[in-house]
């Protein structure tokens, strides 16, 4: 989970897409890679709730330069290492994707955010220098339910098909997913869960987590 600009939803998802995969049987490593820790304070709220069980989902705080060489020493141990990077290009961010799979871009599908793509670019190409088969996803987070700004944000996306894929979905701006990170849970976790919510953050982790799709 990466990109330049914060407040997009990167630690909500990072949370979503863990739990999604341990409840697809895999043990999963959840990396806090920023320095304010949101994904560690999700994970403190989800320790204390006794009907969760987190046996699959470890996480971690892991910033600096040597984040590279400890992902290494913990890889074997893990099916999936889920990375909150943090929100600005950080040494960290630089250090993970040097040695990642996969990394997702959220953007909300208004300016400020999307202003920041050539940067994502930027980034991306960079560490394809060292990492040429790093695969950058780019996602329409929080998502207004009318108007054309979402398609306009993918339009944007598209412009960059060197560089980026378009996932074919997105994640709404829904309450739902909110409230649940807030009690330390994922949205399909919730007792009255928001059905579309979760059927988006599925679809996510299901194209995410494809191994048939190539940069």
């Amino acid at each position: 989970m990466g990109g330049i600009k914060g407040g997009v939803g990167k630690s909500t998802l990072a949370s979503n897409l863990a739990v999604l995969a341990a409840r697809d049987g895999k043990d999963v490593l959840l990396v806090d890679g920023d320095s304010q820790e949101t994904t560690m304070t999700w994970a403190a709220a989800r320790g204390d709730r006794e009907a969760v069980s987190t046996d699959r989902v470890t996480t971690v705080a892991l910033v600096g330069k040597g984040v590279r060489d400890e992902l290494r020493r913990l890889k074997p141990k893990y099916d999936t290492i889920v990375i909150d990077a943090g929100a600005r290009d950080t040494t960290t961010q630089r250090s993970a994707l040097t040695i990642a799979d996969v990394v997702l871009l959220p953007f909300a599908p208004r300016g400020p955010d999307l202003w920041t793509i050539d940067a994502a670019v930027e980034l991306i190409s960079e560490i394809r220098a060292v990492n040429e088969n790093l695969r950058a996803l780019a996602l329409v987070n929080r998502a207004d339910p009318i108007g054309n700004d979402n398609a306009e944000a993918e339009a944007a996306f598209a412009e960059h098909a060197e560089a980026l894929q378009v996932v074919p979905g997105r994640v709404g701006n829904r309450k739902a997913i909110a409230q649940a990170h807030l009690m330390g849970l994922a949205a399909a976790e919730m007792v009255r869960a928001d059905p579309k919510a979760v059927a988006e953050m599925d679809s996510l982790y299901r194209y995410v987590f494809s191994t048939e799709i190539t940069p």
